[in-house]
């Protein structure tokens, strides 16, 4: 068993221990469940954390966070108090024998989590209560190895577990304040691991269309069911994460667009950064859906004269691409994007998310102009294959006003025939879509949206032609 002890002095800490802490004076009644003794003991512990020469030193919920050593748990031997707001409510079956707290009440910039014996826990620590940690003799780890959500509770070897029932008492205690959290608006790409244990929101978004239809939970889920979210105004998606316990498991899911308030957290093998609900109440829709324009050519087509192709065979980096008219980049702040490869002495782009440590990855494969202007009867064709599925992540698009940026154009969804992989080189499939009703300089790109630990289907992308007469 390891465990890093966590000294009295510490002095690594430096500027992350708050030495004073204040009282805000607020006219709030002291609710009946909050027995004169604890409420003294609050009173207490503020009084001996404001005293220069008291034992007790309050620590923010960051600076107790950079203890955290990985693979580990810590023992708190110093006279700390951690000081926040409860951000999660088990009211709705939602959260299990956990609470998240984060550093205040509006706009929070970082949480924890606390594992506790107790179900119920909303009876005791409501949404937005202000709660104090005695920290000494409890543990800073991971309730699962690798999880990646740290967390406070005893110890448990080189993990922790729950504070026993009968010592809640003795480690936190509840001020009288209780407080409206007003949650962190966020853009789905900023969330990140940092954001863990706090209450964001989420403006314009909305359910995949896909799930349209289904509701928060699939009923062959014992446990857990995953939804994905998109933004409609900038680039990520990320998944809900809903109990098979909660009390609106078989809910619809909103088909309309929506803001979100959430709590920020991770899978359970901590793979994937997730959203829970406190209730399904915080999804409050706001507007018509915004999928894309569908293309819907008609008439007839022809392959007599070729307008447009590439074949990718005389192509032995993708950076050439650059150079001769297409974009190829990463929106999503990472630097993964389409690279060429070969097989069997064939060329092709390729695009995976496994193994880029990037989450969400999103990248866009856009070609040069192709011009319509002087032919008639024209066919997109082009060629995919897809390998190790986990799930879609390739979308086709074309557009006539191609912006030079991917994010800022209206592109047009088509129809594309996106193979569902298997666990090795999948074969390649063709789609032929009529694009006969557009005109003048077109651009066809291929979106992908995975994420490493989530969806990392792989493709590859070959023989991109337009034909027509």
């Amino acid at each position: 068993m390891k465990i890093n002890k966590l000294l009295i002095i510490l002095l690594a800490l430096g500027g992350f221990i708050s030495l004073k802490s204040c009282v805000e004076d607020a006219d709030f009644e002291i609710p009946q469940d909050l027995n004169t003794i604890e409420n003294q003991e609050v009173v207490r512990i503020e009084a001996e954390i404001n005293n220069p020469n008291g034992v007790l030193d309050s620590i923010s919920v960051s600076g107790l966070k950079k203890v955290f050593v990985p693979g580990a748990a810590t023992e708190i031997t110093s006279d700390l108090v951690l000081i926040g707001y409860v951000s999660s409510s088990d009211r709705t079956g939602n959260f299990f024998r956990e609470i998240f707290i984060q550093d205040r009440f509006e706009s929070a910039e970082s949480g924890i989590k606390v594992v506790l014996n107790l179900n119920d826990t909303y009876n005791k620590f409501n949404l937005g209560r202000k709660i104090y940690i005695k920290l000494k003799g409890l543990f800073i780890g991971e309730v699962r190895s690798g999880d990646g959500v740290i967390t406070i509770g005893r110890d448990n070897g080189n993990t922790v577990d729950d504070i026993i029932l009968s010592d809640i008492d003795d480690f936190i205690f509840r001020s009288i304040e209780t407080q409206t959290l007003v949650p962190k608006k966020i853009k789905i790409s900023d969330i990140s691991d940092a954001s863990i244990g706090t209450y964001i929101q989420i403006e314009n978004a909305q359910f995949l269309k896909s799930l349209v239809g289904e509701n928060f939970t699939d009923g062959d889920e014992r446990f857990d069911t995953r939804r994905t979210i998109e933004s409609c105004t900038t680039a990520g998606s990320i998944s809900i994460e809903t109990s098979s316990f909660s009390s609106f498991k078989s809910s619809p899911l909103p088909t309309k667009s929506f803001t979100i308030n959430a709590v920020v957290s991770k899978t359970f093998n901590g793979n994937d950064i997730i959203l829970v609900l406190n209730d399904k109440n915080e999804i409050r829709e706001t507007g018509e859906r915004c999928d894309p324009e569908v293309l819907e050519c008609t008439g007839t087509v022809s392959d007599s004269s070729v307008i447009f192709e590439e074949n990718f065979n005389n192509i032995t980096n993708e950076r050439q691409l650059d150079n001769i008219g297409w974009t190829n980049i990463n929106v999503s702040g990472g630097s993964e994007r389409y690279e060429r490869n070969a097989f069997s002495g064939n060329s092709y782009l390729k695009i995976s998310a496994f193994g880029t440590n990037e989450s969400p990855l999103n990248a866009w494969l856009v070609s040069p102009a192709i011009n319509l202007d002087n032919s008639t009867d024209e066919e997109l064709s082009f060629q995919i294959s897809s390998n190790f599925e986990t799930g879609k992540a390739l979308e086709v698009f074309v557009t006539e006003n191609y912006t030079g940026d991917p994010t800022t154009t209206n592109w047009i969804l088509t129809d594309a025939n996106v193979p569902v992989g298997d666990g090795g080189f999948g074969d390649f499939v063709q789609s032929k879509i009529n694009i006969s009703c557009l005109n003048g300089n077109i651009h066809v790109a291929f979106k992908y949206f995975g994420a490493d630990g989530g969806i990392e289907t792989r493709y590859h992308i070959d023989d991109i032609k337009v034909t027509g007469n």
